[in-house]
């Protein structure tokens, strides 16, 4: 057993019924490294479960909207350890929860998209009130996603002044009867950090958060916004201290988009000849194939691993370029000097979700992918086969 950390994420995805945006924003979940995933405005039906199911490759518990509205869902890693318990959701598409045990320790996990208009946040405090008392153990709460409401005025910028609205205020008082902490604003009391931002209202707001029971507070390890893929909304990852059984090494599996890669095809070109003359006094040609093949999967297993950290490396210092810009825009009081660094982080934005669309179109799709057409059984291969080894 190791005393390692356990990841949870929540993000307003504004649809994902387009195939397309869908794999990308997978790839992107992915590679956060999270065991759950708190997912609002999906957009999903009924119908979509299957699919969407297969595609992820594990877990999946929806609360629908309709097809350009609400839907919340929760996606479990299932490369994880994790026992789910319970699923509860509520009829509107704005609530999802499950119990689960995960690294031996017992977890309510609950998603929520709050309503935009004040005429039905009222409501929907009400019913989450009632779903959550009925249903969870509020002493091991997680709630996560998208609350639609700043709770202070730090956590605005733009647009007309901050005050406290009746909503506001009706989560301020369900966090001190149910003994929840807002716990980014804990751990960053004086720290400027938005996850939604419109540019037509030149507004940003930090309405994205998690919610905790008090207990938990012990073992948070950290909370982070983070740069994502999706149009206006920011990821905000939640990092916990549990332990877990760490796992060996996976099974590599050739990647077939290798394939494409002029500077593959031309290495396996030239090494096949040396590799050929290396065995030619073999005489099994059986034997000398395999052998042949020994090498050729090793040289592959190279480049796919240098091709791979490679590509990593450039997400991860777009990631931490966007971050740091970010962060300097939010900080900023001067509006008249911040153009450059606008367009400067729309370039890098827009580099970041062409980056996740290349990758979107191969890692659900690639050997595995035929049974989403087909409905031959689902795998876990979104992340056993699409995983370290691999690109």
């Amino acid at each position: 057993m190791a005393n390692l950390k356990c990841n949870i994420i929540t993000l307003n995805v504004r649809g994902i019924r387009n195939r397309v945006k869908r794999r990308s924003i997978f790839s992107y979940l992915k590679d956060q490294n999270c065991h759950f995933y708190l997912l609002q405005e999906t957009f999903s039906e009924p119908k979509d479960e299957r699919v969407w199911k297969n595609e992820w490759g594990g877990d999946v518990f929806f609360s629908h909207g309709s097809n350009h509205s609400k839907g919340v869902c929760i996606l479990v890693n299932p490369s994880i350890v994790v026992n789910v318990e319970n699923s509860y959701k509520d009829i509107d598409g704005r609530i999802i929860a499950i119990d689960v045990i995960c690294n031996g320790v017992n977890l309510s996990i609950c998603n929520v998209y709050a309503p935009t208009s004040c005429q039905f946040q009222g409501k929907f405090l009400q019913i989450l009130n009632e779903f959550m008392t009925s249903n969870l153990n509020i002493t091991q709460l997680i709630i996560g996603g998208d609350w639609n409401a700043t709770l202070e005025c730090i956590d605005k910028k733009g647009g007309t002044r901050w005050k406290p609205t009746a909503y506001r205020n009706g989560i301020i008082s369900m966090m001190e009867e149910l003994d929840l902490i807002d716990i980014f604003r804990k751990l960053k009391p004086h720290t400027k950090s938005f996850s939604y931002e419109s540019k037509f209202l030149k507004v940003k707001s930090r309405l994205d958060y998690f919610l905790i029971a008090k207990h938990l507070t012990q073992h948070v390890h950290n909370v982070e916004t983070k740069t994502a893929t999706t149009p206006d909304h920011k990821a905000i990852k939640l990092t916990l201290k549990l332990s877990q059984v760490t796992r060996g090494p996976g099974l590599w599996k050739f990647n077939n988009s290798l394939l494409k890669d002029k500077n593959y095809l031309t290495l396996i070109t030239e090494s096949y000849s040396i590799i050929s003359e290396k065995y030619a006094n073999i005489v099994d040609k059986r034997l000398r194939w395999e052998l042949i093949k020994m090498e050729i999967r090793g040289i592959t297993i190279s480049f796919a691993a240098r091709k791979a950290k490679e590509f990593h490396k450039q997400e991860s210092d777009l990631q931490k370029r966007l971050d740091e810009i970010d962060k300097r825009i939010n900080n900023s009081c001067d509006n008249q000097n911040i153009d450059d660094k606008l367009k400067e982080f729309d370039k890098l934005k827009n580099e970041f979700n062409r980056l996740y669309e290349i990758k979107g179109k191969g890692a659900i799709f690639r050997s595995k992918a035929r049974w989403v057409e087909y409905g031959e059984k689902p795998t876990k291969y979104f992340f056993n086969t699409d995983g370290e080894k691999k690109l």
